[in-house]
């Protein structure tokens, strides 16, 4: 009886420590677009956002405010050097009805996925390799306007810890 208590418990408490996710990967896309997967490549684990717990430091940073228009693409290369042990990645705008997505590409070329926001105005995940470091070089992430009324301001921000 013990143990189905702590187990239980564990499982609550396990529940409680994963936030919502605040990014919603797209399943479908053109495959007659440069935008089509890789076949080749690591399969990285993308979280819902964690708070850096105590200790963990970031290496370096990429912040960029952009403007952005309907059905234009924005293309945001970040350098990856060694010891990357995961990356932190927010896009932020202000319109909650105006729809941004987000393609991310290893610097292999291989295709992360393609993210949605939530109806708030904002993708937020952490990217975590299975193993070992987050791949060094040159990492693409794009910026699609998918829906946009106008003009849309956006923030994009890269942290490397």
């Amino acid at each position: 009886m013990k143990a189905w208590k702590i187990c239980v418990l564990c499982i609550i408490i396990g529940l409680m420590a994963v936030p919502a996710v605040s990014a919603e990967e797209e399943h479908a896309e053109n495959s007659d677009t440069e935008d089509s997967p890789a076949s080749a490549g690591i399969e990285y684990i993308v979280s819902p956002w964690v708070k850096n717990s105590p200790g963990t430091e970031t290496i370096s940073s990429l912040r960029s405010t952009q403007y952005i228009t309907q059905g234009q693409t924005i293309t945001h290369n970040v350098n990856v050097g060694s010891g990357v042990n995961y990356l932190e990645v927010d896009l932020d705008w202000g319109d909650t009805s105006d729809s941004l997505t987000l393609s991310i590409y290893t610097p292999s070329g291989s295709k992360i996925g393609t993210f949605h926001d939530n109806d708030d105005a904002r993708i937020r995940f952490n990217i975590y390799p299975p193993q070992g470091y987050i791949e060094q070089g040159t990492w693409k992430f794009k910026v699609y306007g998918e829906s946009v009324s106008g003009t849309e301001d956006y923030t994009f921000s890269v942290a490397l810890h």
